[in-house]
This record gives C-alpha cells, structure tokens and sequence, in this order.
C-alpha cells in the first residue's frame, strides 16, 4: 500500500513510542491506564483482528470482496466505502487499508487512509481538516469507548485515541487525506517500557 507516513512509520516505531512516552505524561498515565485494566480489545474493523496470520487476512478480504463490501485499491490496499446516508454522495468516504506484520506474518497494526473521492482545492467542505473530524466521530461510534485526546508530538497536534491496548493516531497528510495509524500496544513493537500489562492479556507467540 503506497501509503506515505512521515513520522509513523514502522521503520521508527521504537523511537516514536519513546517520543510518545516523554511528550505528555497524562498520555502516558493514560496509557498505564487503560492497559492495566487487564481488557484486550483485538478488534480492528470488517472482521479482521491483532494477531490474524496473513493468510486470515487475504482470505477474509477475498469474503468481504464476495460480498461486494470492499474492492482492490491503490496498490495492494484494500477499499471499503463509507457511505453517507443523510448527505449528497460526493460526502462518501473511500476508507484504503492495509495491515501491518511483524516477522511472524501476524497482524500487529493498520494503516487506513481515509479521503473523499470527490475531493478537490476548492471544495471547503472536502477538505482534510474537516474530513478529520468527521473520521475521528466514525472511530468513536465504531469502537465506543475513550474519546480522542490531543498529544503534541514533534510540534504537531495529533487526535489519539487509546482502549485497552488498541492505540489509534491520525494525522492529516495533505490536504486530502487523513492517515490513521491503529496498533497493538501489547505487540513488542508498541509496548511501552515500564507500563504495567496484566500477565493474562499477553499473547503467546
């Protein structure tokens, strides 16, 4: 999926969580938090989930394309409509996704790129700014739960969204385009050092 993330990218995932941990401590009180509840929350969106193989992936992708809810998108991304039902059709969200896999070929994170397909520099109204408020409002009715919260992190605002151990960052990337980044924080990659995890949430491996 040619998705650009600047600052999350899974090249640099241990510096960004250590980044996190020191750029606000009630984020990271937050984070202890929620974590030491002892609740996993492994669902991500369309049946899919932390810790699915590749090949659970492909093959509940290829039966959500039977059923006509997703379709092939840029590159090896997969595409899934948001439609609106109150609003004119150009206000239909394409939401592209692609997971992340650890070296054990399980899933650990997605990355979603949200947009509107009738996008364009004039339309005010279908702009990332926007759009990003509309996304952070259709994460909060799908997964219930915390509201976002504002971090600043290397002097951006960025809207996160912590349950348990489902981690959810977005950011906007141009004018267009909305980035969601959703993670495990009980996969090593994520796991924040000195943060209590209950010892029957870890997933044997």
């Amino acid at each position: 999926m040619m998705l650009n993330w600047k600052y999350i990218k899974c090249a640099s995932v241990g510096f960004f969580c250590l980044l996190l941990i020191g750029c606000d401590s009630d984020y990271t009180r937050m984070v202890k938090s929620e974590l030491a509840k002892g609740v996993r929350q492994d669902s991500i969106f369309l049946g899919i989930k932390f810790g699915n193989t590749r090949e659970e992936f492909y093959g509940r992708c290829f039966d959500l394309n039977e059923q006509k809810l997703v379709t092939q998108g840029v590159g090896f991304s997969v595409k899934y409509m948001i439609q609106d039902s109150v609003a004119p059709s150009s206000r239909d969200i394409a939401m592209l996704f692609y997971p992340t896999f650890d070296t054990l070929q399980i899933i650990k994170g997605m990355d979603v790129e949200f947009l509107y397909p009738g996008w364009g520099p004039s339309r005010r109204e279908l702009q990332s700014d926007s759009l990003s408020l509309r996304v952070q409002k259709i994460l909060v009715d799908w997964y219930k739960g915390n509201d976002f919260v504002i971090v600043r992190i290397d002097e951006k605002d960025t809207p996160i969204k912590v349950d348990g151990n489902r981690r959810i960052l977005m950011q906007l990337e141009d004018e267009q385009r909305v980035l969601v980044h959703i993670q495990d924080l009980l996969h090593p990659d994520y796991r924040h050092e000195g943060v209590y995890v209950n010892a029957d949430m870890e997933r044997k491996r």
